[in-house]
């Protein structure tokens, strides 16, 4: 009867070791992954920052170096991306831009900005037809129009 014991208390302790075990390994792989995740994530961003900052220095330049149009106002400026001939990504700016001698038509012409090398920018319905066939991406400010105006606010004032 001793010996049963003893073979049932080793029995439960060998279990609840595997079980402590697998429950420690659990814990460790799911922060591991976690951490990847995260470092992927934060990789994205920042690399997603650095295109988006590349795409309204190049836009808000080529307004301002190409003139006229003069733009003086925009709106609806997101990202976006267009996948191309064997899945690259082309990543871009679209919106719109009131042009000053449009103002008092309130008459809004389309635009694109390319990531290419090391840009392309089309405006109207070249540009429409880019940004209609791209999709949307998730970027943390929606609507980067009072960025592009203040990009090209200071391209002015350097000009001055």
């Amino acid at each position: 009867m001793m010996k049963k014991i003893i073979i049932l208390l080793f029995i439960v302790t060998f279990l609840l070791f595997q079980q402590l075990i697998a429950k420690t390994d659990k814990k460790n792989n799911s922060s591991k992954d976690s951490l990847e995740s995260t470092n992927l994530t934060e990789t994205q961003n920042t690399s997603l920052d650095s295109i988006v900052l590349f795409l309204l220095d190049a836009s808000a330049k080529d307004f301002h170096d190409n003139q006229p149009p003069i733009p003086v106002n925009f709106r609806n400026v997101q990202v976006r991306n267009l996948i191309g001939q064997n899945s690259e990504n082309n990543y871009m700016i679209c919106g719109q831009f009131l042009a000053q001698d449009k103002q008092s038509k309130d008459e809004w012409t389309s635009f694109a900005t390319i990531k290419t090398d090391p840009y392309e920018q089309w405006i109207g319905s070249n540009a429409l037809t880019y940004c209609q066939d791209s999709k949307a991406i998730f970027y943390k400010i929606k609507d980067l129009s009072s960025a592009l105006k203040n990009r090209m606010d200071s391209l002015k004032t350097k000009k001055i």
